[in-house]
């Protein structure tokens, strides 16, 4: 399968999900998207969030910090302990000292009540990596948050909430001597009792508050699949995102100023270093990629994914209907073998959709519409101009037949039925059927007619027939009982503003039997019948046929530009600019 027509849908539809000024705009789709349980996208909502430990160097220096700290609140509690007289307590803390506890050796970072403000303020890249599937299409399109500043959104993705900071330390024994490498000393044997609020040797102590995290140039790659759903008259297309990944690594920026922080284990004294053991924790490498991470898992759960693809499906079918019309359930056109090979699915299920669309009278694509809207050239009535209709002998001389200024009227009596159109190698191919509509106001009834002058010019020395005069004229009129035409679109152009119609082909499919010619002489003749008789005649009417097929030849590009701006004109107000 081609992936052309997938690129022309989606390029068209790109230009419109980007622009603010559109109802396809990105932002105001997602602004309220919910899932079935309640759960928006704008904001998001979180329980909890664990980011999980923080280890490597970053992780150390943070923790070590945190050590000393609750080494500090340590000191304090024992002279408050010696104050209060508790007994057994040694008589200083210089042989301790504090360490991360060698069993819990990192510090550890969760959130909860997050609230998730602006990831609806996105746009979407180029599609990438299109490759035919069973039925359909599948594609990776890059959504980039934080897209826009207007209709009072800002460039940043805002993350608030509660978080934990935890850590497990140790005392231990302070030989004095420098530990050497990396390794952590086991806590110390010695047992100390009555100091308030340490549990002594080993102790996990926690900090918590408020926090505000912004994050910038947080990217998703999401991989979508497009296809026809259902069967036969009942299918529907489908638009299912398979999977949300982080592009790329975003900048997490923490609101210092807004950090608050306290726990049982903090103090005046310990306070800052607290504070800027917590700030570092949610400026880490660690803690940056595990809330991307956590932001990726809750948007990809099962819950959010399907309700993007029913988000998406909406947007597309509402594309759909706009341009081509609903369609009533069970009318969808079904009849599709037969279609050439390179055509799936999915193109199938959209040209039938086109088929059905040039059959609803109130779509912009139906047949009498396009016509009566034609102006260059002008379609009803289409003017072919002289025809030469030949020498031939009236009575006794030879005369030359011309039809001046034919007028063709009833081209608008158009239809293309369903079964006349299919899919070709290089576009679509229709039976064109003139004279199946009664009439209406701007539709001729049938037949379709041609109407002109017929002249009939005979030589100077041609005799008493015609008395003085050398030209017989009179009203021409050719009528055609539901006459048919078969042509071959071809279709270019990156996306809708872009699109070229094609009209590669445009053939007459008459013969003469189908022509009833009649002419009525300005003044009487006694040639009347004679020359009635000659237009009838196969050879006049075959130089009908040829000379309006001429015409509708020569003006076969004219005609496809109108087509093309026909087309062009539709999508772009029915997907409103």
């Amino acid at each position: 399968m081609a992936t052309k027509l997938v690129d022309f849908i989606y390029a068209t539809m790109y230009k419109r999900i980007n622009n603010p000024d559109s109802p396809y705009w990105l932002p105001t789709v997602l602004k309220d998207v919910r899932t079935p349980d309640g759960q928006a996208l704008n904001p998001l909502t979180v329980e909890a969030w664990d980011i999980g430990q923080l280890d490597g160097t970053e992780g150390k220096t943070i923790g070590d910090a945190i050590s000393s700290a609750w080494w500090i609140f340590v000191g304090a509690a024992f002279d408050d302990a010696k104050d209060r007289g508790v007994p057994d307590l040694p008589d200083d803390l210089d042989p301790f000292n504090s360490q991360r506890d060698a069993d819990h050796p990192y510090p550890s970072l969760s959130l909860t009540t997050v609230t998730v403000d602006g990831l609806a303020n996105a746009s979407v890249g180029e599609l990438q990596n299109l490759a035919p599937t069973d039925k359909g299409y599948r594609g990776t399109v890059r959504v980039t948050t934080a897209a826009y500043d207007t209709h009072g959104w800002q460039k940043q993705i805002t993350v608030k909430g509660t978080y934990s900071l935890v850590q497990h330390v140790v005392v231990i024994d302070d030989t004095g001597e420098q530990n050497a490498g990396e390794d952590l000393k086991p806590p110390t044997k010695v047992v100390v009792k009555g100091l308030e609020g340490v549990e002594w040797p080993r102790q996990e102590i926690e900090g918590h508050g408020q926090f505000t995290v912004t994050a910038q140039d947080l990217a998703f790659d999401v991989v979508l699949r497009a296809e026809p759903t259902g069967t036969g008259v009942n299918r529907t297309p489908q638009l299912t995102v398979e999977s949300i990944t982080v592009a790329s690594q975003p900048t997490f920026h923490l609101d210092e100023k807004s950090l608050t922080i306290e726990g049982s284990t903090i103090d005046q004294a310990t306070l800052e270093v607290w504070k800027q053991a917590a700030a570092d924790a949610f400026n880490s490498d660690d803690a940056g990629k595990a809330l991307a991470a956590k932001l990726v898992d809750t948007l990809a759960a099962p819950s959010f994914r399907d309700q993007f693809s029913a988000t998406l499906t909406g947007q597309l079918a509402k594309a759909l209907d706009g341009v081509l019309g609903a369609v009533p359930q069970g009318n969808l056109p079904s009849d599709d073998s037969g279609f050439p090979a390179k055509y799936g699915p999915l193109e199938i299920y959209l040209f039938d959709r086109l088929r059905a669309c040039v059959n609803d009278t109130g779509s912009g694509f139906y047949p009498p519409t396009v016509v009566l809207g034609a102006s260059d050239p002008v379609l009803e009535p289409y003017d072919v101009g002289d025809i030469d209709l030949g020498s031939h002998k009236i009575g006794v001389v030879t005369a030359d037949l011309s039809f001046k200024g034919g007028t063709i009227k009833g081209i608008s009596n158009l239809l293309i039925p369903v079964k006349d159109a299919a899919l070709t190698d290089g576009g679509i191919g229709a039976t064109l059927r003139f004279g199946r509509l009664p009439g209406a106001a701007q539709v001729p009834a049938p037949p379709l007619t041609i109407t002109g002058t017929g002249v009939i010019s005979f030589p100077d020395s041609s005799g008493s027939a015609v008395d003085d005069d050398d030209t017989i004229k009179g009203d021409l009129t050719v009528t055609i009982d539901q006459p048919t035409a078969t042509a071959a679109l071809s279709f270019t152009g990156r996306d809708a503003d872009e699109l070229t119609i094609g009209l590669d082909a445009l053939a007459l499919d008459l013969v003469t039997k189908d022509l009833q010619v009649a002419i009525h002489l300005q003044e009487p003749s006694p040639l009347e019948k004679i020359i009635q008789k000659v237009l009838n005649s196969d050879e006049v009417k075959q130089r009908i046929i040829t000379g309006v097929q001429g015409t509708a030849d020569s003006h076969r590009g004219d005609i496809a530009k109108e087509l093309t701006a026909n087309a062009r004109t539709v999508i772009r107000a029915k997907l409103g600019g």
